[in-house]
């Protein structure tokens, strides 16, 4: 079996499993603590506050991210 398809198969396959958005979100969290105390930290704080169409990234995700999240939520419910 060629490489690429079994990735492919694979990506698949987790993207398909219940516990794949855990997971993810769980790699994120780790990844963004260990850039918040690197040396790299004030880049990365500065990445949250760079400004795109007059609003931070930081309020990008609070206000119209999190809006859609709980949008989400409750249609699930």
């Amino acid at each position: 079996m060629r490489i690429e398809k079994r990735l492919s198969k694979t990506f698949k396959q987790f993207t398909e499993s219940g516990k794949s958005g855990g997971i993810v979100l769980i790699a994120c969290t780790i990844v963004s603590l260990a850039l918040a105390n690197s040396p790299w930290s004030e880049a990365y704080l500065g990445f949250w506050h760079r400004h795109i169409a007059g609003m931070s990234v930081e309020h990008w995700v609070n206000d119209a991210l999190m809006a859609i999240f709980f949008l989400l939520i409750g249609l699930e419910l």
